[in-house]
C-alpha cells in the first residue's frame, strides 16, 4: 500500500483482504507473491511486471524470497518476463536457483533410492511433499525448494524403518540419538516424526508415522488411504498420497505452521490452480470428510487473496462468513507477512501453542489437543517413564521447558 493510504490499509488488514498491508515492505511482498502464482500465464507476467515497477529495494526482494524459500520460483518468474534486474541481484538469484535445482536433483535421487530400499525390505512408504509434490504441482522438480525428504511409514513399521535408515548410514539428530529401547518406544507413542542425517551425504530425512499431531485430524488418511504413483521425467517413480488426501494433508501441514513460509502456500496453490472450480469445491468437501475443513478453508482463502486463485463464488462466500476460518486466515496473513520466522519470540511460541486448538471444533477435539500439548517429546526422551507413570508427563512439561530455556539462555550468554 502506497503512502497516503494508511487508513485504507488498516481497514483492509482488519478484513484480511490485503496482501501488502500486513508488512512494512508492501511492494517487495507483492512482487514475491506475484512470482509465486502458478501456472505461468500472461496474467501472472503482467502482475509480476506491475509489481516490479514499484521496487526501489531489490535487496529486500531477495531477502523476502529467501525468507519464504521461493527463490527458485522468483527467478523463474522474473526471468520469464525479461525484467532487467540489478546485476548483483540477478546473479545472486540465478546462483541460488541453480543451487536449488541441483539440490533437488540429489533429493530426488535419494527419495527414489530410499523408497526402493524400503520396498525391498517389505516396508511400504510414501514421499510426502518433496519431489513427488514438485512434479505434480509444477511438472518439474527444479523450482520447489526442499530441505529434506519427508518419508512416511505406517506406525507398525516405524521401528523397522528407523533401524533400516540407521543401517544405511543415517543418524538421529532430532531427538538426538542414540536412543535405547524405552526411549524409542516413548518417541513412537508420543511423537509423529524424527529427523535423521546421513553421515556422508548429509541428506536429511524426516521419518514420519503420523500425518498430524492431533489424531482426529486427517482421519482415514495414511495407511488405509488411497495412494498414487508419480512418474518423473526420466521414468522413475515415487509413491505419495492420492490427490484428494494430499490436498487435505497439505492444508493441515500449512495450518499447523500458520503458513509462515509462502513456499507451502505456493506449492498448494500450484497443485490445484489449473483445476476446474468445481474440482476445488470437491477438494474442500473431501477435506471436511477428513476432519480438515477448517484448515482447507483457511488455505483456500489465503490462495485466493495472496496468489489470485479463483474460487467458486458460493464457496468463497461460505468460507469468508465462517468466523473461525476468518480468524485463522488473519493469523496466517500476519505470519506470512512478518519480517522473519522467529521461533524464539514469545509471540511465536504462543501462536504455535494456540493455533492447533483452532483447527477443529468441539469439546472432544479440544480435550485431545490439550493432551497432545501437555506432553513434550524432549521430556519423554529425557525421562522415559514406565507406562503406569505416564500421567506425570503433563506435570513435568512446564518445569522441563523452563529448565531448557534457562540452559539455552546461559549458553547464549557464555
Amino acid at each position: 500500500m502506497r503512502r497516503g493510504h494508511n487508513g485504507g490499509a488498516k481497514r483492509a488488514a482488519r478484513r484480511g483482504t490485503s496482501v501488502s498491508s500486513r508488512t512494512k515492505r508492501p511492494d517487495e511482498s507483492a512482487l514475491v507473491a506475484a512470482c509465486c502464482r502458478w501456472p505461468p500465464s500472461p496474467e501472472r507476467d503482467e502482475a509480476v511486471i506491475a509489481a516490479a515497477g514499484k521496487i526501489a529495494d531489490w535487496a529486500g526482494v531477495l531477502q523476502l524470497a529467501a525468507r519464504h524459500r521461493v527463490e527458485g520460483l522468483a527467478h523463474a518468474a522474473l526471468q520469464g518476463t525479461g525484467i532487467g534486474l540489478p546485476p548483483d541481484i540477478g546473479n545472486a538469484l540465478a546462483s541460488r536457483a541453480q543451487r536449488i535445482a541441483s539440490r533437488n536433483g540429489l533429493l530426488t535421487d535419494e527419495s527414489v533410492r530410499l523408497q526402493r530400499a524400503f520396498a525391498a525390505a517389505g516396508i511400504a512408504s510414501m514421499i510426502l511433499k518433496g519431489s513427488a509434490l514438485a512434479q505434480l504441482a509444477y511438472g518439474s522438480v527444479d523450482f520447489k525448494q526442499a530441505r529434506d525428504i519427508d518419508l512416511w511409514v505406517a506406525p507398525d513399521d516405524a521401528l523397522a524403518a528407523l533401524r533400516h535408515l540407521e543401517g544405511d548410514g543415517y543418524a538421529l539428530v532430532l531427538p538426538r540419538g542414540p536412543l535405547d529401547a524405552a526411549q524409542r518406544a516413548a518417541v513412537l507413542r508420543y511423537g509423529r516424526e524424527i529427523e535423521l542425517v546421513h553421515g556422508v551425504s548429509k541428506m536429511r530425512v524426516e521419518l514420519q508415522w503420523r500425518l498430524a499431531a492431533h489424531p482426529l485430524l486427517l482421519r482415514g488418511v495414511g495407511a488405509t488411504g488411497a495412494r498414487q504413483t508419480v512418474t518423473l521425467p526420466d521414468g522413475r517413480a515415487l509413491t505419495t498420497l492420492a490427490d484428494d488426501d494430499l490436498f487435505a494433508y497439505l492444508c493441515v501441514h500449512g495450518a499447523y505452521h500458520a503458513w509462515s513460509r509462502l513456499k507451502w502456500l505456493a506449492d498448494l496453490n500450484a497443485l490445484i490452480a489449473s483445476r476446474h472450480p468445481g474440482d476445488i469445491a470437491h477438494l474442500y468437501r473431501h477435506a471436511e470428510t477428513r476432519s480438515a475443513g477448517l484448515c482447507a478453508g483457511q488455505a483456500l482463502l489465503l490462495c485466493q487473496r495472496i496468489l489470485g486463485l479463483p474460487l467458486p463464488a458460493a464457496l468463497a462466500a461460505r468460507l469468508s462468513a465462517d468466523r473461525r476460518i476468518a480468524r485463522l486466515t488473519r493469523i496466517a496473513s500476519a505470519a506470512i507477512h512478518a519480517p522473519s520466522v522467529d521461533r524464539g519470540r514469545l509471540a511465536t511460541v504462543l501462536r504455535n501453542v494456540g493455533v492447533p486448538f483452532l483447527l477443529g471444533r468441539g469439546l472432544a477435539f479440544y480435550s485431545v489437543q490439550a493432551q497432545v500439548a501437555s506432553v513434550g517429546l524432549a521430556d519423554v526422551v529425557r525421562l522415559p517413564l514406565p507406562r503406569g507413570l505416564h500421567f506425570l508427563y503433563p506435570l513435568l512439561r512446564l518445569p522441563f521447558w523452563l529448565w531448557r530455556r534457562g540452559a539455552t539462555l546461559v549458553r547464549g550468554r557464555g
